[in-house]
């Protein structure tokens, strides 16, 4: 059964507390409309340990269990192997995709150093800076955001997601993805997050992506019921969202090229939509 109290204690101050700062930021003009500023980013990094801190106070204080219980565990290096490649490969087909219908690359990356008003030559030739960045896309970058990767996954995948399971895993991973999904809605529409001045067709496209996302995470977890794991996927998510690719396809529009474009959507809907069958059909043999 689910505990409606605690429940209700962690989503009232996730939500709660995540419009409250993102509120202020919109007042004091702490926005990523156009070029966002580096403290504009910073609301948002401060933003992903809020389901953490909420997830950390109902365990210990409302339900008065050990915070373990969240999944302070690595789980099997097997695991890591296998979510790191299907994320590699959705981002390499998204790319591909792109590069053959949409937009070519510019490996010069002079339109990245356009958008973000860059003057001035690149500290490096071109092609050793794309080796660079890519580097960082598929390891530097994943490791530096495990930290704030584990800030939401304390939450959504350490505390939400086995509090709702007594209403079946299926329903937990839709409903878990749809909730943390929700909860980014805020900072697209009123901080620019992603999508910029598309914030209102945006945000459908982003809560479909990562509606598809948290329902793949949400199986994964339940076979390995390691947080740590999800922080992973996570970051390594939000690593190759922001990384050397967003750096070669650059355009004017979010909607359909990038990370949170249409392509990457309907490629982790697929995944979504599959992992949600495997978890029903799993439910349907074990009843």
């Amino acid at each position: 059964m689910v505990n409606k109290k605690a429940l209700g204690v962690f989503l009232g101050i996730t939500f709660g507390t995540t419009l409250l700062i993102v509120i202020t930021a919109r007042l004091l003009g702490l926005t990523l409309f156009d070029t966002p500023a580096a403290i504009s980013q910073m609301v948002i990094g401060v933003a992903m340990f809020i389901p953490a801190s909420a997830a950390l106070i109902t365990q210990h204080w409302v339900l008065k269990k050990p915070l373990k219980e969240l999944g302070f565990k690595f789980g099997p290096a097997r695991a890591y192997l296998k979510t790191y490649a299907v994320i590699l490969l959705l981002y390499a087909m998204n790319y591909g995709l792109t590069w053959l219908f949409l937009s070519k690359p510019d490996f010069s990356l002079s339109s990245f150093m356009a958008q973000y008003s860059m003057s001035g030559a690149l500290p490096i030739p071109a092609p050793a800076m794309i080796a660079a960045l890519s580097a960082m896309t598929l390891v530097g970058s994943p490791l530096a955001n495990m930290i704030p990767s584990l800030g939401e996954e304390l939450g959504w995948r350490g505390f939400l997601l086995p509090a709702l399971e007594p209403l079946g895993k299926a329903k937990a991973a839709l409903l878990s993805g749809m909730t943390w999904a929700l909860w980014h809605t805020p900072m697209i529409l009123l901080l620019g997050f992603g999508y910029g001045h598309q914030a209102w067709p945006g945000v459908l496209l982003h809560f479909t992506l990562i509606t598809s996302l948290g329902i793949w995470m949400a199986a994964v977890w339940f076979k390995t019921r390691s947080t740590m794991l999800a922080a992973f996927m996570h970051a390594v998510f939000n690593a190759n969202a922001y990384g050397v690719g967003s750096m070669l396809f650059i355009s004017d529009s979010k909607l359909v090229i990038g990370a949170i474009g249409v392509v990457n959507t309907v490629l982790f809907l697929c995944l979504g939509i599959f992992s949600y069958i495997r978890l029903r059909t799993q439910e349907k043999e074990t009843t």
